[in-house]
């Protein structure tokens, strides 16, 4: 009895260690695509633009796929690009967004042999406002990096670059956006937006408070409830209180912050804010035809939004969707209270979980 306990704790371990091994490292396909960062120089003046080339190159026998939210083809969308001054990392500063599932046509195919590059001019994305030596390399992680119907019950894919070397003069940062003027303490601003968006966003902001007092009462209680373990994982206080601290600031906001929306994005995502812009949020197609409320409703968008804000809750975009959501609370819960689809799906609780 007592060997056949310890091989089935053995065995058990192996498993779990092997799961946790595979959920968060993943790699690029053998005989998948790889890719290149790249300067023209190797310094640069305050009054030039740091341009960084991206190549991604294929050579494999066959033909490949890239998730375009990964690479610049619509500019830098997501922290692909880790920079480092002077031996510290620089924060991404481009919109953070929030979008559906990925399908075919989000992806870009490399032929057999085939390379593409692409030009970010780093200036608009990161902060190089000091003097010094920066290092850029590229670094992806997704769970549908190469494939649409993901790996949320795998692996991340990931795909990476050695890093470039450069000197760089500090200039004067670029902006991000256009910041509209402030509306006054809990009102609502609008720009582009007709009046039937109008009335549709000041519905979805009352429902996202209802939202978040509610995440923040419960956190508040200290309920270790499934709602919140099958969003952040198994119990941790640190981990507990940083979500904690998040709704609180989440709530706070939609109760206090005058916050404007922005109606003319025409991309097929949700919504996307800057993180270092308080409190402007840009409303895109899906939006509009998104429930009231529930699993990735309007109010959602709006609490998965103004989480992103550093002076709100910082979060980033680890993954999107429940499923992929529901697959980092178990393999990196570190990560899910980092998430800001997590945090919505945790204050939507569709279905309702104690």
């Amino acid at each position: 009895m007592n060997k056949n306990r310890f091989r089935l704790k053995a065995f058990l371990i192996v498993m779990l260690v092997a799961m946790l091994t595979i959920s968060v490292a993943g790699a690029a396909p053998k005989d998948g695509p790889s890719v290149e960062v790249s300067v023209g120089q190797s310094e640069f003046g305050a009054n030039e633009d740091v341009l960084v080339n991206v190549t991604f190159s294929n050579a494999s026998g066959h033909s490949v796929r890239i998730l375009k939210w990964f690479t610049p083809v619509d500019g830098l969308e997501e922290p692909v690009l880790k920079v480092m001054r002077n031996g510290e990392a620089l924060k991404f500063n481009g919109p953070h967004f929030k979008r559906p599932a990925a399908t075919g046509n989000d992806y870009i195919s490399l032929k057999s042999g085939e390379s593409l590059s692409y030009t970010v001019d780093l200036g608009a994305y990161y902060d190089l406002s000091e003097t010094g030596e920066y290092d850029v390399s590229y670094s992806a992680s997704s769970f549908s990096l190469f494939n649409e119907k993901g790996n949320a019950l795998k692996y991340r894919d990931v795909l990476t670059s050695s890093s470039v070397s450069f000197k760089a003069d500090g200039r004067a940062a670029k902006p991000g956006g256009t910041p509209a003027p402030t509306p006054p303490p809990g009102g609502n601003g609008f720009k582009a937006c007709t009046i039937d968006q109008q009335t549709l966003i000041a519905s979805a902001r009352n429902t996202a408070k209802v939202y978040a007092s509610n995440a923040e009462n419960y956190l508040l209680a200290g309920t270790q409830g499934l709602r919140y373990t099958t969003w952040f994982g198994v119990f941790n206080t640190t981990r507990y209180n940083t979500v904690k601290t998040n709704f609180t600031a989440i709530s706070n906001a939609w109760d206090n912050a005058g916050v404007n929306f922005d109606c003319g994005c025409k991309q097929n995502y949700y919504a996307y804010v800057y993180p270092n812009q308080p409190y402007n949020i840009y409303l895109c197609k899906a939006f509009w035809t998104a429930p009231a409320s529930g699993t990735d409703s309007k109010a959602g968008t709006l609490i998965h939004e103004m989480s992103h804000f550093d002076i709100v809750a910082g979060t980033d975009d680890v993954v999107y969707g429940q499923t992929g959501a529901k697959n980092l609370a178990i393999s990196d819960p570190n990560a899910a209270v980092t998430n800001a689809d997590s945090h919505e799906y945790f204050a939507e609780n569709t279905p309702s979980q104690p």
